[in-house]
């Protein structure tokens, strides 16, 4: 059985925010998200037919997951979990 963890969710928004704010205030310009997972991402390379319509961010612009080069996929891929 997997181990779970319970976070609260303000406590988690608030640390969030903070980092967020702390980024900008250490001189950051911009900063975007994307909302999904690491296996949503690995599975969309292996079945792209699948994924078609996946939005991910790239550099200030949308685009669809399965259309962009295997060396962008890898990139967003690399950063879309980052330990805290």
């Amino acid at each position: 059985m997997e181990n779970v963890v319970h976070i609260n969710r303000n406590n988690g928004l608030k640390r969030f925010v903070s980092i967020i704010d702390q980024y900008f205030a250490m001189g950051g310009n911009q900063i975007q998200f994307n909302v999904v997972s690491k296996e949503t991402l690995l599975n969309a390379q292996k079945e792209p037919d699948k994924y078609a319509n996946l939005l991910v961010r790239v550099a200030g612009y949308s685009a669809y997951f399965t259309q962009l080069s295997k060396d962008v996929q890898e990139d967003i891929i690399a950063r879309t979990e980052e330990k805290l």
